[in-house]
């Protein structure tokens, strides 16, 4: 080498870029089961705690009241329904479950041998199981994506109690009137405005209230001739 002639710098390797791990199954991002979750987070639990992906057509059954409590769900699209079956043989409507809602939180954390209630598709829908088995007793490594992901749990839990408790104010209603007025005063306030849609056909709704549906289309009549309420199929007004 030349006296004053300077060593040029070592060029450092070039790397490439780290590849981003795709999701085995459909991201819900907007659940609140996912709240604060990136793709890494969210592959991580899937890995976790055995995720899977059902892909349902409308009105199949997918879980029987007698089926072991072993799953929670999420709603990627479409929506699920949650049944009971009366002692006359009738079901009642516990809930409807929206894109994003979760399911089975608060059945299958109970000492019980079995679910208690059936869940079936509401048009063509896709959900995600996910094993509780793997979110009581976690793995060793415990990541902060497993933290978070029982954080969010106990926060959908909570507001799944308040849905259930809002049920019992509405059942606790002596008439259908009242029964229906209530649900559709608190369905407003969700939606923000006195216009909006329920998640549930005549019978459906019948079935959560509880009452037969001929009195309930009945009542909907009164209130529509004394300009209180406008319906159309599942869309509502309120007027008054």
């Amino acid at each position: 080498m030349t006296r004053g002639t300077k060593k040029s710098p070592a060029k450092k390797p070039i790397r490439a870029p780290r590849k981003t791990r795709q999701p085995p199954v459909s991201f819900p991002r907007d659940c609140r089961l996912f709240k604060n979750f990136g793709e890494e987070e969210f592959c991580r639990i899937c890995e976790c705690m055995k995720v899977r992906e059902l892909h349902l057509r409308d009105k199949q059954a997918f879980v029987a009241e007698s089926d072991p409590c072993d799953h929670i769900g999420v709603v990627v699209s479409g929506a699920v329904r949650l049944t009971r079956t009366r002692i006359d043989g009738g079901r009642n409507v516990l809930e409807t479950i929206p894109p994003n809602g979760v399911f089975g939180s608060t059945y299958v954390f109970r000492d019980a041998p079995s679910m208690g209630i059936g869940m079936s598709a509401v048009g063509d829908t896709t959900v995600l199981l996910i094993e509780i088995e793997r979110i009581s007793r976690p793995c060793h490594k415990v990541c902060n994506a497993h933290m978070l992901f029982v954080r969010n749990l106990l926060a959908v839990m909570s507001q799944t109690t308040f849905a259930l408790k809002q049920k019992l104010r509405i059942l606790s209603q002596r008439t259908i009137r009242g029964r229906l007025m209530l649900f559709l005063n608190i369905r407003a306030k969700r939606a923000k405005s006195s216009e909006f849609d329920v998640p549930f056909d005549r019978q459906s709704l019948a079935d959560y209230l509880c009452v037969d549906r001929s009195a309930l289309s009945a009542e909907l009549s009164k209130l529509r001739a004394e300009r209180k309420v406008e319906a159309v199929k599942n869309h509502f007004k309120l007027l008054a």
